[in-house]
């Protein structure tokens, strides 16, 4: 069915911003021929991190740590984001050179720093890659506020898209993103508690949160692209269309690797940074990544701060270690939660005509369908376009949910080119209001099943309840409480929500299952 809101769930509307008292905007700039020379393959190259990787508050630099550390910091700031930008753009209809494959090309060509990689004409970059437009993005130095009554952390990104093709801009935009905690208050003891609560706002999930909206913000304003045919062998009308297999090992992609640099191959002659600069170093890429997958996870102290009692659950079978799928497919999820209706404490509202209810359940499956694949991509995970899936799933008559049942997944992975196919259930989808207590809770489960042994290897659940909780006494307190916490429940929270559950499972597979082992420290 159509999926509702593709490029516009969970974007930020103007009330978002006046709500959340959020100074900040997205700005991009599309090019007058974008269409014609939309991109079907997308190459996201390492990120830059333009300040010194030393952590501050209100400005002031707290940060002792040596040089090599601060190197390796910028690094991971710059991949961190890198990543999660990736994540969203796989989660489109587009096809992405995953990043390891990207990284391992820029090393074999001995491209390790800002400066050589910038030297580079992006016709050369693509034509190494594979891609028919080439990401570059650079991350500002995160700001941190604490006022008593108020803290927040800002997030500024911009990025570029450059064809290959022609080496001209086809979009650009740049995000401010303040995730902002402000409790104003009159009584004192009100006051008190609301210095505490905000002073927490200051945590690493916190930070990891406007990492995600500030990437998600920019990737779902890229236009939609008019190439959304994948092909297949065969079409309806025969038997068994299937996905193109991947490319054999003597593809242009490995058989440029071998040639050399020439001078027409960079935009300037590349220089030797001066001894006597006062700038910044330029960045230097590859190096350790801190903390990525501890990253994205909640703290038990996240759990308690945030009156979260979601938990997820983990089974991993001991076929995972021997089977080691390497390409993965996410099939249609199945919404159990809402039947298509809006839910308030647990009581079913709609005013919906059930073909509506029925469009609201696919499209409620599929954002969390999506939303898996992006923080698949991020872990590194090989994941097949969803678009390219389902096109070759409609080529073989599924229409519905018994088709899905109905079909092994021998047969669905021979189908697919896949090792191994994700199933997904949406358990949960509710919003809460109790006057100084509001929240939105998404539950998800997922299992990953071979292709080759229809076992399950691995199974996640659990859900995540985006929350707002402000204790009052003052009776005018109590008021400003109960308003500000029933505006909680909006399409962007519920977009949060969902983003969130879905990180958490990626976050608790093995790592064994990344192409690329990513840093779990």
């Amino acid at each position: 069915m159509q999926e509702e809101g593709l490029t516009s769930h969970g974007k930020k509307h103007w009330y978002d911003y006046l709500i959340e008292a959020d100074p900040g905007a997205c700005k991009i700039q599309i090019a007058p021929d974008y269409e014609q020379n939309a991109p079907q393959t997308i190459a996201v190259l390492p990120f830059l991190e333009k300040g010194s990787g030393k952590f501050s508050i209100n400005g002031v630099k707290i940060d002792n740590r040596d040089k090599d550390k601060l190197e390796s910091w910028r690094w991971t700031i710059a991949q961190r984001v890198r990543r999660v930008f990736y994540g969203f753009l796989a989660s489109r209809e587009f096809e992405v050179v995953p990043l390891s494959k990207i990284d391992h090309v820029l090393q074999t060509k001995n491209i390790r720093t800002e400066v050589s990689l910038q030297s580079i004409k992006p016709e050369v970059l693509g034509k190494w890659l594979g891609a028919d437009a080439l990401v570059y993005g650079e991350v500002f130095p995160y700001q941190r506020f604490y006022m008593v009554m108020g803290s927040g952390i800002r997030v500024v990104l911009s990025i570029q898209i450059i064809s290959s093709k022609t080496g001209k801009v086809l979009f650009s935009g740049r995000v401010n993103r303040n995730l902002l905690d402000i409790n104003p208050r009159f009584d004192p003891v009100d006051i008190g508690i609301s210095s505490v609560l905000t002073l927490t706002s200051l945590r690493d999930i916190n930070l990891k949160r406007a990492e995600d909206e500030a990437c998600r913000e920019l990737v779902l304003r890229i236009p939609l692209s008019p190439r959304k045919a994948y092909p297949v062998f065969g079409d309806a009308t025969e038997s068994a269309p299937k996905a193109i297999p991947s490319k054999a090992p003597d593809t242009p992609i490995e058989a440029s690797l071998s040639t050399s640099l020439s001078e027409r191959d960079f935009i300037k002659p590349p220089k030797a940074w001066a001894a006597n600069e006062k700038k910044l170093e330029p960045q230097r890429f590859f190096l350790e990544e801190k903390q990525f997958v501890a990253h994205s996870k909640k703290k038990t102290m996240d759990y308690v701060l945030e009156m979260d009692p979601s938990r997820f659950q983990r089974i991993v079978s001991p076929l995972l270690a021997i089977e080691q799928p390497k390409t993965f497919a996410l099939l249609p999820f199945v919404e159990e939660a809402t039947k298509g209706k809006f839910i308030l404490n647990g009581i079913p509202l709609s005013f919906r005509s059930k073909e509506k209810r029925e469009q609201l359940r696919w499209t409620i499956a599929n954002r969390l369908r999506r939303g898996v694949a992006c923080y698949l991509a991020q872990r590194d995970l090989a994941i097949q376009s969803i678009e390219l899936t389902d096109s070759i799933l409609k080529a073989h008559g599924w229409k519905k949910l018994s088709d899905m049942l109905a079909t092994d997944p021998i047969t669905i992975g021979d189908w697919l080119g896949v090792d191994c196919v994700i199933y997904g259930k949406v358990s949960s989808m509710m919003s809460i209001y109790s006057l100084m207590y509001a929240a939105c809770r998404v539950g998800l489960s997922v299992q990953f099943v071979s292709t080759k042994s229809s076992k399950t290897l691995v199974e996640v659940s659990g859900s995540r309840t985006e929350s707002s909780f402000a204790p009052a006494f003052d009776p005018l307190d109590i008021a400003i409480s109960s308003l500000t916490t029933a505006l909680l429940i909006r399409d962007v929270t519920f977009r949060r929500a969902e983003d969130e559950v879905c990180r958490e499972i990626a976050a608790r597979l093995p790592s064994s299952m990344s192409q690329k082992t990513v840093g779990t420290n």
